[in-house]
């Protein structure tokens, strides 16, 4: 999560497009506020020059237009599934079956890079794969003695004497 001062940063990095206005603490907190909470300095900025990059400057690029471009940016750098085809080819993860190659997409999916998700993916058990329980549970059940039930109330509390 960007920090208040990293927030005030990306602020500062805009107003400088505007005649380098004052910041002060509610436009900070506030523009901090709308930002998403996953965004990274890095990628603010980034956003922010792309924004006026491909605008004439005379609109302001505001907290939702930065989360905007961080979500164009973020779907750019993910993968096609014809690239992850390939990728699972040349790292052998075809080879490791249905489950390797389902966990392999999925974190490529979610950005995370070739080599450390075929290794993840080859290394790492399905998370779909339930056990099935141990011999020695069935062992120990079958040696829990028998329960017997009383066939009648007076059985297990007495009867009544007058």
């Amino acid at each position: 999560m960007l920090k208040p001062k990293e927030a005030a940063l990306v602020l500062a990095k805009i107003n400088a497009h505007h005649g380098n206005m004052q910041l002060d603490r509610l436009s900070v907190q506030t523009f901090h506020e709308e930002l998403r909470p996953d965004a990274t300095i890095a990628e603010c900025m980034e956003a922010v020059r792309r924004f006026y990059a491909g605008h004439d400057g005379s609109c302001w690029c505001r907290a939702g237009d930065v989360n905007a471009e961080i979500r164009r940016m973020r779907n750019e750098s993910k993968p096609s599934e014809a690239q992850i085809e390939r990728e699972m080819i040349s790292l052998g993860v075809d080879s490791g079956g249905a489950d390797a190659a389902w966990m392999y997409r999925r974190m490529r999916f979610k950005g995370i890079e070739p080599d450390r998700a075929a290794r993840t993916a080859l290394t790492t058990r399905s998370p779909l794969f339930i056990q099935p329980p141990s011999p020695n549970t069935q062992e120990r059940r079958s040696k829990r003695p028998e329960r017997t039930f009383a066939g009648d109330l007076h059985d297990i509390i007495g009867k009544e004497t007058k």
